[in-house]
């Protein structure tokens, strides 16, 4: 889910991941609209916007597929550099403490 603002004829002008200041309308990722802002009528700086926004679910992704890929034995946590385990273990160890609340 994305939250959008439009300008005074309709159009969106500006798309976040979260509701702030004049964008709180809700619009589904794949709206035909939205895809429409993003790669064609908001340029650049709106591809630039939708990547950052993207870059927490995808950073979701990778962190699932290493530990799926770590818990069926596919790789050791132990393959990885020590800096790379000691960030995984801490996001892990992160994430079990908010699952806790």
């Amino acid at each position: 889910m994305r939250y959008v603002s439009r300008d005074i004829d309709g159009n969106i002008n500006r798309v976040v991941t979260e509701p702030e200041g004049d964008a709180t309308e809700a619009i589904y990722k794949e709206d035909p609209e939205l895809i429409a802002f993003i790669t064609e009528g908001g340029g650049e700086p709106a591809l630039r916007a939708y990547l950052a926004t993207s870059d927490a679910e995808l950073l979701q992704v990778l962190e699932d597929l290493v530990n799926v890929l770590i818990e069926k034995n596919v790789i050791l946590l132990s393959d990885f550099p020590d800096a790379a385990q000691r960030k995984l273990m801490h996001r892990l160890s992160v994430r079990k403490k908010i699952q806790t609340y």
